[in-house]
């Protein structure tokens, strides 16, 4: 219970501080009402409809001097749909299982981004249970349905460049310019992450290379930073283009471990964290094809020798049709 009032606080001040320092627009406070029409309504948006086929996977490595293991849930390609416009993109993605059926990794994910003034505002959320526990000492691999891990990530970027972007251009590869041109800026993020077991998180034949202090089987973690980055589009002959972003963080993050003979807090709070984007595209008047990659990394310690790696990573490729702008702006008397 102390978790969600937790997240609620930190998301309705995230939410406070966004509408206060980036939604005025000459001495006037935009409404709720007015933010929704300027990201669905607006007469001067353009959409388009698309198929995508993804891969996306969130693994988690524990290691020290002695042994490294990883986590990988099972099952990471899915097909689905989606639209999209200047502003915001959406893709609804039906994860693919195969395999068998005792060992589906089960999860829910969700992502998206706003542009609003040069504001980048994104959010990554996953539920994740069910992994597969591979040795880099013994190349011993076992499924471990009890292993879940849900994180919740928050980003804001202030673009300080004078270019012109667009979520589309930015985050779907879906450019609206005809130029090359780099823009950069400056803000912050924040996670949360937990991860829960019915018991140790180390198989016992690999017990012999980690201590008592990694025998994990509840962590806990919630922190925030600062980052920077970089946004870069490309515009390439016989209409391909390219876009990369990158943004690299560093902040603070309270932990609390749960083992099989003791409980603790890390003291060593720093969280390092790195974004990366790509995209590779082919754009015409009416259709564009696409491919996209991304991760998101956070690296921390757990004292003792002991250090954790979470790393989200997605590819998607997408088929769409442009159809141009859907609402119009109503002539008087109509």
């Amino acid at each position: 219970m102390k978790e969600h009032i937790i997240i609620l606080a930190l998301l309705l001040t995230f939410s406070i501080c966004s509408y206060g320092n980036n939604f005025i627009v000459k001495d006037t406070i935009l409404k709720p009402s007015q933010v929704i029409d300027s990201l669905v309504f607006s007469e001067n948006l353009d959409w388009s409809v698309r198929l995508v086929t993804n891969f996306k996977q969130q693994q988690f490595r524990l290691k020290n001097e002695s042994g490294k293991l990883l986590y990988m849930p099972n099952n990471p390609f899915g097909v689905g749909f989606g639209i999209a416009n200047q502003k915001m993109v959406i893709d609804v993605i039906i994860n693919l299982k195969t395999g068998e059926e005792e060992e589906h990794t089960t999860k829910f994910a969700a992502e998206g981004a706003i542009i609003l003034n040069r504001n980048l505002f994104g959010f990554t959320l996953e539920n994740v249970n069910g992994y597969e526990v591979s040795s880099r000492q013994n190349s011993d691999e076992n499924f471990r349905d009890d292993i879940r891990m849900f994180s919740l990530g928050l980003e804001y970027l202030r673009v300080l460049s004078k270019s012109t972007i667009t979520v589309r251009g930015m985050k779907s590869g879906l450019p609206d310019q005809q130029k090359s041109f780099v823009s950069y800026g400056l803000g912050g993020f924040f996670l949360m992450r937990q991860m829960e077991a019915d018991a140790s998180i180390i198989p016992v034949p690999d017990r012999e290379y980690f201590n008592d202090q990694a025998e994990i089987y509840d962590y806990s973690g919630i922190g925030a930073g600062v980052l920077a980055g970089f946004n870069a589009y490309f515009a390439l002959p016989a209409n391909f283009f390219a876009t990369v972003l990158v943004a690299p963080g560093i902040g603070y993050e309270y932990k609390y471990v749960k083992t099989e003979n003791d409980n603790y807090s890390p003291s060593n709070p720093l969280l390092l964290k790195t974004d990366f984007f790509a995209s590779l595209g082919y754009n015409r008047k009416k259709f564009y094809v696409h491919f996209t990659f991304g991760t998101d990394w956070y690296f921390s310690s757990l004292n003792f020798g002991n250090d954790v790696f979470l790393s989200v990573t997605k590819s998607k490729i997408a088929v769409g049709y442009q159809i141009g702008k859907i609402f119009k702006k109503k002539k008087p008397f109509e």
